[in-house]
């Protein structure tokens, strides 16, 4: 019994440890290791910007200005304490910013091994009119523009001056990130932020820590418009250095949610004035327009003056055209008639709609009516009415060569077309209606004159893929085979950001061959329309 009472105290006393081991094991792990809340997502990630480079920059002087502004732009990059500067180390041909923009694989290229998330671009052009500077930001993970800005038309040409108006492009580049700065570190409620004296941050201060959801970009550049965030986080400093702060964690929404990298919030708050509502003091418009002289100096109901959003979306159009229509059939029993009429109004609607920077999608609709004598002596009416309709939609792959909705383009296209032109029916039958319909493809574009000038011209071609033909009240033959050829060429002009006054002159040639047995009287072998027409109107772009 005592050996059985030693055992039995033994094997329980194991089992206490045991227990005690795992219990203790348990707990320490839980408070060591708590789970982490993840306020991250795939754009804010994507945004995320802890080390950048610079570009060689580009002139089209050999260098004269590109060398000297891309060494000064370098130490002002050196000197901002919110990036590490990495530097470039290119091996193949030096990019200018809008070939980066056309080809964001060549971006991802130029930066390639250098470990970096962003990466600087510049070009400076010399013109009759000043000294453009095009700065622009982009990213490598996507090795997309993130933010650009423009200098354009300087006047002064000295280095000095330039680099004095680099800085401003810089500051402003910055300004426009989606975030002031970044959680450098985090230990317990303690955390380090890449902001200080310098950035205008105080003791006491509380920052707000965001998470980017969503970001919007320009359909046909890909600079960023706009972002949404989500707050998810305070922080108080308590010691604020010139380029580091340092503080607490006050809140978040989940335990851990702010960690390395969480992007701090607008430093500068928007603000107004809590008694703006209840003054009777006017604000400077105000004072404007109640002046004695208001009336003779800005007219009546004057407003204040506002920029113009450049286009985004994309466009509509309407014009109005004069034309020439020529027409023949080869029918047996008539001959070979032909009509024409010199004098063909007819209206012509357009419209686009830009889905990405490269992707387009575009419609067209024309009316015309063209009555036209009937060739053939002895056939009634003498006089025989016509009425065209043509519709168009289609999709085209844009290649933009420039920052600018005006920079040259060129589109290679596809699209499904409808070409009907109807005629009054005759006795004998002289001409029937004849309808095209099918596949096209083509290519168009134009250019600007001059550097963002305020005419342009351009041009399309395109040719039907095997058309379909349908010719009523009867066939003039068992099968049928066609062609359909149009180019054109046109010129527009600036009347403002977003309008344009153009003129079009296009050419068109619709044929058909007959073959077999119809169950035309007068049946045909051959048939053929041409158009030339002359088209103006108005283009509004938003």
């Amino acid at each position: 019994m005592g050996c059985q009472n030693v055992l039995r105290f033994s094997f329980l006393t194991l089992i206490a440890i045991a227990m005690v081991s795992l219990g203790n094991r348990t707990f320490g792990q839980e408070s060591s290791n708590p789970v982490r809340a993840s306020f991250r997502s795939e754009v804010d990630d994507l945004l995320t910007i802890e080390k950048i480079t610079v570009l060689p920059f580009t002139d089209n002087l050999q260098g004269i200005y590109a060398r000297p502004l891309e060494a000064h732009f370098i130490q002002l990059v050196q000197k901002m304490h919110r990036w590490n500067y990495i530097p470039a180390t290119p091996t193949g041909p030096i990019l200018a910013p809008e070939e980066l923009e056309a080809s964001p694989e060549k971006t991802i290229q130029a930066t390639q091994g250098l470990g970096v998330d962003a990466a600087f671009a510049a070009r400076i052009s010399k013109g009759p009119k000043g000294i453009i500077i095009h700065l622009s930001l982009f990213l490598t993970k996507d090795g997309k523009l993130l933010s650009q800005a423009v200098l354009k038309d300087f006047k002064q040409f000295d280095i000095e001056s330039l680099t004095s108006q680099i800085e401003k492009l810089l500051t402003e580049i910055v300004a426009r990130l989606p975030y002031s700065g970044r959680v450098l570190s985090r230990e317990g409620q303690r955390v380090t932020v890449n902001l200080g004296k310098k950035d205008g941050l105080n003791p006491n201060q509380m920052l707000s820590v965001v998470q980017i959801i969503q970001a919007q970009r320009h359909p046909k550049f890909n600079f960023l418009i706009k972002t949404e965030k989500e707050i998810f986080g305070k922080i108080k400093l308590l010691k604020v250095d010139d380029t580091l702060s340092f503080g607490i964690v006050v809140s978040e929404k989940e335990r851990g949610a702010i960690q390395k990298n969480s992007k701090i919030g607008s430093i500068d708050f928007v603000t107004y004035d809590a008694n703006a509502g209840l003054s009777l003091i006017p604000s400077p418009e105000e004072e404007l327009t109640q002046r004695d002289d208001s009336a003779l100096v800005f007219g009546k109901d004057a407003k204040p003056w506002k920029p113009t959003a450049p286009p985004t979306f994309g466009l509509v159009g309407g014009q109005l055209g004069l034309g020439r229509f020529s027409g023949n059939r080869e029918a047996v029993g008539v001959g070979s008639p032909e009509a024409t009429n010199n004098f063909v109004p007819s209206v012509n609607l357009i419209g686009e709609l830009w889905l990405t920077q490269e992707w387009t999608f575009h419609a067209k609709l024309r009316q015309a009516i063209i009555p036209v004598d009937n060739p053939v002596s002895g056939s009634a009416p003498t006089e025989l009415n016509q009425s065209l309709s043509y519709y168009e939609a289609g999709i085209g792959y844009s290649f933009r060569f420039g920052p600018y909705i005006w920079s040259p383009h060129l589109e290679p296209y596809m699209g499904y077309f409808y070409y009907r032109l109807f005629v009054d029916d005759s006795t004998p039958t002289v001409f029937t209606t004849i309808q095209f319909t099918g596949f096209k493809f083509g290519v168009r574009g134009s250019s600007p004159i001059g550097v963002r000038g305020a005419y342009g011209v351009g041009g399309n071609f395109s040719m039907a893929w095997k058309p379909g033909i349908k010719e009523s009240p009867h066939p003039s033959g068992d099968s049928s085979e066609g062609s359909v050829t149009q180019f054109g060429i046109f010129g527009f002009k600036r009347i403002g950001e977003r309008l344009k006054i153009q003129v079009d002159l296009e050419f068109e040639m619709f044929s058909a061959n007959f073959s077999g047995l119809g169950g035309n009287h007068n049946p045909a072998t051959s048939a053929s329309h041409r158009h030339t027409t002359l088209l103006g109107g108005v283009i509004f772009m938003f």
